[in-house]
Formats: structure tokens, C-alpha cells, sequence
């Protein structure tokens, strides 16, 4: 008699499937639409702080449910977990804007591996950026006896509930005179119990974090790791007394687009035109240079005076959303609020998709972004082939990542049985 596969084996490769006919359908979707990036678009969304891992044609890949809202956008990792940011039950400063101070991480099927509350001395806000490394980038501010301008702290989770703190960097040690372009003004005329009101945090590809500022209008370039000044600002150069144009009205989602992509290297965000005592106006996407090695004139501001590029088409958002350059050249856009799409370097939207009124900020994920588990020859199929390597794996008592498809940390008979149940159907 044999026996039937075991509940956990049966819903793991249920789950394998759903991914391999989601990948299916993106295929033959983008042959229909030739201009959209074939990714996965990640977003959360009403009700029930549920975060939806949708293809091109709207199918939901993956899901996970959580108890609390979303401070910013989750964070899809290669190895398929989720990194959830969102408010804590008990705040460590009360009325923060966009309150985070929990963190979440998810397996593929919604078990949670690390559940953290923040009790440290500041609240987390806003947006966080896991590294390579494991640790996590975070938003936070302090209270310095009523005066609160923000840190960036780096958190290496420990255990199940716990975190340590392996890294901090404060905007109160980093303050000057009006004429210093490498500090913040020491009497600027924000409110102090917001003082910055950082809303992203990214890095790029040379280990430095870019930060956006919606009070200041500005957005910053500093060293991770270290304890130096400003490296570059750009958006508001009244801040630092400087002559020019303000650009940036309370920008949001600021990164820098990677290595290989069109337009690497520059900087890209979505400026959301929100201004105080101003009537509603249109939102912007904007991309821009920075100036080789971050040089500036003396007396001069920061340069360029003029976007690479910019687009503009009746969409607004008076807080969060965020704009990411895409592989392909698209730019992969989210109006705060729900409103997702994808343009064409052209201006020609080629995707659209509503989330709700809790959808932030929204990422797409190429295909291959995902370690798809069973494809040990990394070929794109799962066949005969994967079943080989990975006996051979199991009798060298050796490890592979892609083989452990009940994801259980060892490659064992078991891995074997959910292959073979998985090609063949059953």
C-alpha cells in the first residue's frame, strides 16, 4: 500500500504549483503586451493588512495576512520570505506620522520566523531596507527633551522576539550653520517635534543610504556604516543658503537605480507637490544625476539644475507612494492610496492595477528574483534533471538551497518524493 504524501509535503507543492502556473500565465501575458516588465508586484492592501504577491494578470502568486497596518511597503526577499515594517502596540513616542516600531518576517507561507517590538528610545517610522547581510536599515526618530529630528538605526534581528543594535546614525550630531551644505541647519524652522520627517530609506550599489525628507524638501546621500557629514543633498538648496530652485515639495520614495538598468546610477523618486496653503497639484516622477563624486562649487548649490527625466499625467498624492526604474526601462509607479501602474520611458502607461486606500508603496520583482525551489540546474524547468542532482546532493550528504523544497534546512528522501509528486502531477 502506499502511502499517501504527508499534509505539509501536499501543501508546499500546492504552493509550488500555484507559483510555476502564476509564472505561466506572466509568459503568455507579456507575448499580449510586449512593453510591461514580466514581474511580480507586491503591494498591501484592505482588508486585513493582507499583502498580495499578484503576476501581470492580476493573479495572486502568494499572500500573507497580518494583525497590524503597514508602516511604508513589505519587503520581498530572494529566498521567498516577506519583511513586514508596521505600528507597534505600544509607541515609544505617541502621534508619529506613519508609526512603525514592529517588524515582521514571514516564511512563503505566513509563518512568522521573527516577530520584534521596538523598547529601545526611539520610534520607528515609516520605512525600513533590509540588507544583504541580514541586518535591517530603519526610520526613527528621538526625543531630545521636546526637539525630535530622526536617526537611522541598523538592526540585526536575534531569536524569535529580540534585536540588536549594531549600528546608529543621528541627524542631532550632524547639525551646523546655514552655510554648511554637509549639515542641517541647527535653527531651521521646522516643527520640532518632527524635525525631519524622514520617508525612505534606500541603498545603492556602493554601500551608501539615500534619504528622503518630506519636511525639508530634500533628499540626502549619506555613508552607512560610518559617522559622516552629508555627502549629497538635493530638492531645496534655501536650506543650506544656498541660490536656486526648489524642485522637491515633499518627496517620497527615493532610491538609486541600479547598475545594468537604463538610467544607472541616477536617482529616482516621486515627488508628490504637496504644498502647504497651496491648492492640489499634479505629482511628478523624477529622475536625476547627481554630479561625479558628489562635487559642488563653493557658494554654489548642489547640482543638476534640470531632471533626466520627469513624468507627469493627472495622478496626486498628498503623502507616501514611490516610483522605481525597472529592468526594462519601465518605471514602476505607486499613487498612495491604491493606484499602481507601469510607464514606458515614452510615457506610455502599459500596466494598471488598484490596491486600496492602505497601499502605500508598492515594488515589482523580476521572474528570477525568486529562488524558485526544485529548479537545481537554475534552467527554468522542473524535470527529471533536478531529480538527479538532487539525489546526487543527498547521497554526498552536500546542501543546495533550490533542492530543499519542503524547506526543512536538509536535502533528504523527502525533497526527492515532493519532486517526483510534483512532476508528475499527482
Amino acid at each position: 500500500m502506499v502511502k499517501a504524501p504527508h499534509p505539509t509535503i501536499l501543501h508546499n507543492t500546492m504552493n509550488k504549483i500555484k507559483l510555476i502556473t502564476s509564472l505561466i500565465s506572466v509568459l503568455l501575458f507579456s507575448e499580449l503586451t510586449p512593453n510591461v516588465f514580466d514581474g511580480y508586484t507586491l503591494y498591501t492592501a484592505e482588508p486585513n493588512f493582507t499583502t498580495y504577491l499578484i503576476d501581470n494578470d492580476l493573479n495572486v502568486v502568494n499572500e500573507w495576512v497580518a494583525d497590524c497596518q503597514v508602516a511604508s511597503m513589505a519587503y520581498l526577499q530572494p529566498d521567498s520570505t516577506l519583511i513586514y515594517p508596521c505600528k507597534q502596540d505600544n509607541p515609544i513616542i505617541e502621534s508619529t506620522a506613519a508609526s512603525g516600531g514592529r517588524i515582521i518576517h514571514y516564511d512563503w507561507d505566513g509563518t512568522i520566523l521573527w516577530d520584534w517590538q521596538c523598547d529601545w528610545e526611539y520610534q520607528l517610522h515609516h520605512d525600513i531596507q533590509p540588507t544583504i547581510g541580514g541586518t535591517i536599515l530603519a526610520i526613527a526618530k528621538e526625543d531630545i527633551d521636546g526637539f525630535m529630528p530622526d536617526v537611522i538605526l541598523e538592526i540585526e534581528p536575534d531569536g524569535m522576539y529580540e534585536a540588536n543594535l549594531v549600528w546608529i546614525w543621528k541627524v542631532s550630531e550632524h547639525m551646523g550653520e546655514l552655510d554648511n551644505p554637509y549639515t542641517f541647519y541647527e535653527d531651521a524652522n521646522y516643527h520640532l517635534n518632527d524635525w525631519n520627517h524622514f520617508n525612505a530609506v534606500s541603498l545603492n550599489q556602493f554601500g551608501e543610504i539615500l534619504l528622503s525628507s518630506r519636511n525639508w524638501c530634500e533628499i540626502y546621500v549619506i555613508e552607512w556604516g560610518g559617522d559622516s557629514d552629508i555627502l549629497y543633498r538635493w530638492g531645496n538648496p534655501q536650506n543650506y543658503g544656498r541660490g536656486g530652485e526648489q524642485i522637491l515639495y515633499a518627496q517620497h520614495g527615493v532610491n538609486e537605480i541600479p547598475i545594468g538598468y537604463p538610467g544607472e546610477e541616477n536617482i529616482i523618486l516621486f515627488n508628490n507637490n504637496s504644498r502647504v496653503g497651496e491648492g492640489v497639484d499634479t505629482s511628478e516622477v523624477i529622475e536625476f544625476r547627481p554630479p561625479d563624486d558628489y562635487y559642488i562649487e563653493d557658494g554654489e548649490a548642489w547640482g543638476p539644475t534640470e531632471p533626466v527625466w520627469t513624468f507627469r499625467d493627472n495622478f496626486y498624492a498628498p503623502k507616501q507612494s514611490g516610483a522605481f526604474r525597472l529592468p526594462n526601462g519601465n518605471t514602476f509607479v505607486t499613487v498612495a492610496g491604491g493606484d499602481m501602474f507601469e510607464v514606458t520611458y515614452d510615457k506610455e502607461v502599459v500596466w494598471e492595477h488598484t490596491g486600496s486606500s492602505n497601499t502605500f508603496r508598492a515594488q515589482k520583482y523580476g521572474l528570477d528574483y525568486l529562488t524558485l525551489l526544485g529548479d537545481v540546474n537554475h534552467d527554468g524547468v522542473i524535470n527529471i534533471l533536478d531529480i538527479v542532482l538532487v539525489v546526487g546532493y543527498v547521497l554526498d550528504m552536500s546542501y543546495i538551497i533550490e533542492g530543499d523544497t519542503n524547506e526543512d534546512g536538509v536535502l533528504n528522501i523527502l525533497d526527492i518524493v515532493i519532486l517526483i509528486t510534483f512532476i508528475l502531477g499527482v
